[in-house]
């Protein structure tokens, strides 16, 4: 009877190592899942932090237009002929068309057609060409298109469109907006 016991004890500890080793083959399977997983998960909170920032900064830049277009939309000068890529150093509402150009081999940043460079914001924001939490990659644009008088001859219509980068030139956020101003508006905010 201990010779049988003997050789069964035998015959059981190769199945225990074998046992083992397959645990640990599908422990380390589900280790590295849940490495790529994190990984994934903090790629994906990473580009939405990115988005949600160029979001807020393209807003920023839209009401800094609309404001700048509601206070000096008579003084500013128009043209004709905005050519893509073209940057404004004075401001300037354009009658043509906007278009959003992809970027080029050479900048890598994606422009508006004829913008203007939203570059007073530079004591807030820090421009960097190379990714940064704090940084932003270019700076912000918008630019001012004219689509023509208001139903009835009141007044003029325009859109704005504002563009802005996170910290990376792939996470990008346009926005728009069209206003009417006509010669009786007045301004409730500004007092008696």
């Amino acid at each position: 009877m201990p010779s049988t016991l003997k050789t069964r004890a035998q015959k059981e500890g190769g199945f225990v190592l074998i046992a083992s080793l397959l645990m640990l083959i599908v422990m380390t399977l589900l280790a590295v899942s849940m490495y790529h997983n994190f990984t994934l998960q903090e790629n994906v909170a990473s580009n939405t932090k990115e988005k949600g920032r160029s979001f807020q900064l393209a807003q920023s830049t839209l009401q800094y237009a609309e404001y700048v277009l509601v206070h000096n939309a008579a003084s500013l000068p128009s043209s004709t002929s905005c050519a893509s890529g073209t940057v404004f150093t004075t401001l300037t509402i354009c009658t043509n068309a906007y278009s959003i150009t992809n970027p080029t081999s050479a900048t890598g940043v994606t422009t508006l057609a004829a913008y203007q460079a939203y570059t007073s914001m530079q004591p807030a924001i820090t421009v960097s060409t190379t990714s940064s939490n704090n940084s932003y990659y270019a700076n912000p644009q918008y630019y001012y298109q004219y689509l023509g008088a208001a139903p009835g001859g009141a007044g003029q219509i325009y859109q704005v469109t504002a563009l802005s980068y996170g910290s990376t030139p792939s996470a990008i956020a346009v926005v728009q907006s069209t206003y009417e101003l006509s010669t009786n508006t007045k301004c409730l905010s500004c007092g008696p």
